[in-house]
């Protein structure tokens, strides 16, 4: 699995090096209970731009893709769900 996590100005404003941290402390949990978990690596990458927010005059940050598949207003609860919905036996 891909996580890419924006840390351009407007998402390291909004909380995206917190959603850093727990993808982090995610991994650490994952490894120590290996049994409920596929064997699917989990490469995370902190992207300096995904430039979502210039295509839209929304408030979109801070964004997550997981997968390619964008998460707009990505809060660290929504995010670890994800990953681990995807990632369980």
């Amino acid at each position: 699995m891909k996580v890419k996590v924006c840390v351009g100005s407007n998402c390291t404003f909004l909380g995206s090096m917190s959603i850093l941290d727990q993808i982090d402390d995610l991994r650490e949990i994952i490894s120590e209970n290996s049994d409920d978990y596929s064997d699917e690596d989990l490469e995370v990458e902190a992207i300096k731009c995904l430039g979502f927010c210039k295509d839209t005059d929304e408030k979109v940050a801070p964004i997550v893709v997981i997968d390619d598949e964008p998460m707009y207003n990505a809060t660290g609860q929504t995010v670890m769900e994800k990953i681990i919905n995807k990632i369980r036996k």
